[in-house]
């Protein structure tokens, strides 16, 4: 079964023009397409400057595409309704390669992985800490991890985090 298929993704941004030059465009992304298979797991690969991350933003609604479609489970992301839109939200999340980057650093941890829980009201506030001691175990870290800030751990530690971020919903 197809969960994501992206076809044709394009994604340009607009350069403005100086005085006497007009504006152009940046062709950040240019016919990309691709299927992700229940069960798969993904990465992306590519020189720097490639359109890696636009075409992540793209696929995480950040950004909108310029043209192509995404479908999630069969759907047409951009004719999804509020609703869609928000299980989609819950069904898809991304682990960035520079973690810290993506930590808040005034946020314990135990907030961080389970900051997704809340927003999506998924548990209720007794369940939260529970869960989130779990997440902690399922990635390998310890307990005491929950009450910690992200500069207190190595970058690998740092990765874990983010991907019991990841796994919260």
């Amino acid at each position: 079964m197809t969960l994501l298929e992206v076809d044709n993704l394009v994604k340009h941004f607009p350069v403005k023009g100086g005085f006497f030059t007009g504006g152009g465009v940046v062709r950040a992304v240019d016919g990309v397409s691709f299927r992700i298979e229940a069960g798969r797991t993904v990465g992306v690969v590519g020189e720097s400057g490639c359109g890696k991350t636009t075409t992540a933003k793209v696929v995480l609604g950040l950004e909108t595409p310029t043209s192509g479609t995404l479908r999630f489970e069969g759907a047409d992301l951009q004719t999804l309704d509020a609703a869609g839109r928000r299980r989609y939200r819950r069904s898809v999340q991304a682990v960035f390669q520079d973690p810290f980057a993506s930590l808040n650093p005034r946020m314990r941890v135990g907030a961080i992985i389970t900051e997704p829980l809340v927003v999506h009201e998924q548990l209720g506030r007794g369940q939260v800490r529970e869960h989130g001691l779990r997440l902690l175990d399922l990635v390998g870290l310890p307990e005491r991890s929950i009450d910690l800030f992200p500069h207190e751990f190595s970058g690998g530690q740092r990765q874990r985090i983010a991907i019991a971020r990841a796994l919260a919903l």
